[in-house]
């Protein structure tokens, strides 16, 4: 990868993918440095008759640690994907949400994603217990960011949100999920205000008053709709017919406890954006 690192242009990661089939799954790996060797898969690992008898969490994790590494799951909602039955948020702070090659994994039935009586979107099988929304409500606090795979570059955009450019600055901004995924050039500003305090995409924090999550969009083309997804269910909407749109969001409705915001976006030309969650505890 040093071959393609261009100092102030382009930064490169060292990484590789990590293959099992489902439920352990499909992980990307990404490290700031080279010379990391490959993790061989253990024994009882990879699924047999779809069971395994060792969850990878327990080979991976350890491996990360040592290294200095992150991994992210991919194609979760497929035969590559998982059932979420592994969790490190130090070690897996981000999840693919779209992945030009197949479909997105948000949840059944969203924009670009698969449904079960439609087999034409099962790009690489059919595992709903993968989607990412499954993930969110056992508590796991992901990150989004999206990848091309195979003969798909230009529709898959990982942001990351970084304060300097070097591969250890994209690593820290990745494991603080300071993270978007998008199908297009699309800017999606969104961050939370409380008090005296503000918090990125990607932030989980402890409320003092009422936070205030303001989103700023700048697109490719015009914006059919914008919605700010609470907890999994659908919150706010507004309909810009722009191709910027800008806006504060007060919850009005909290209660104690923790939930989580984010952000999504479709332009009128069918290319999207997501935004990584917050998670917010109200005392």
């Amino acid at each position: 990868m040093d071959l393609f690192q261009v100092p102030g242009r382009l930064t490169t990661l060292f990484g590789y993918e990590r293959s099992l089939n489902y439920p352990n799954g499909h992980r990307n790996v990404a490290f700031a440095q080279r010379g990391v060797r490959t993790l061989p898969l253990a024994d009882g690992e990879q699924a047999q008759q779809g069971k395994v008898k060792v969850n990878s969490g327990s080979v991976l994790y350890p491996y990360l640690r040592r290294n200095r590494g992150i991994a992210f799951s991919h194609t979760s909602h497929t035969n590559m994907g998982t059932d979420w039955r592994d969790n490190d948020p130090e070690l897996e702070p981000l999840v693919e949400i779209y992945q030009g090659m197949r479909t997105s994994a948000e949840y059944e039935g969203a924009p670009k994603a698969p449904t079960k009586d439609n087999p034409a979107t099962h790009q690489g099988g059919f595992k709903p217990e993968g989607f990412v929304w499954n993930a969110w409500a056992k508590g796991y606090k992901l990150g989004v960011q999206a990848s091309s795979d195979h003969i798909s570059t230009h529709i898959s955009y990982s942001c990351v949100i970084s304060e300097e450019g070097s591969r250890e600055g994209l690593m820290d901004a990745m494991r603080r999920r300071h993270v978007y995924a998008a199908t297009d050039n699309i800017i999606l500003d969104v961050r939370m205000q409380d008090g005296e305090g503000e918090y990125l995409q990607g932030d989980a924090f402890t409320a003092s008053g009422t936070p205030r999550l303001r989103v700023k969009v700048i697109g490719t083309r015009p914006i059919k709709d914008i919605r700010v997804i609470k907890d999994n269910r659908f919150v706010y909407s507004r309909q810009p017919d722009l191709p910027e749109a800008e806006f504060v969001f007060t919850d009005t409705e909290t209660q104690a406890g923790q939930s989580y915001y984010y952000v999504r976006l479709r332009q009128k030309d069918g290319q999207i954006a997501w935004s990584s969650p917050l998670w917010v505890t109200y005392k």
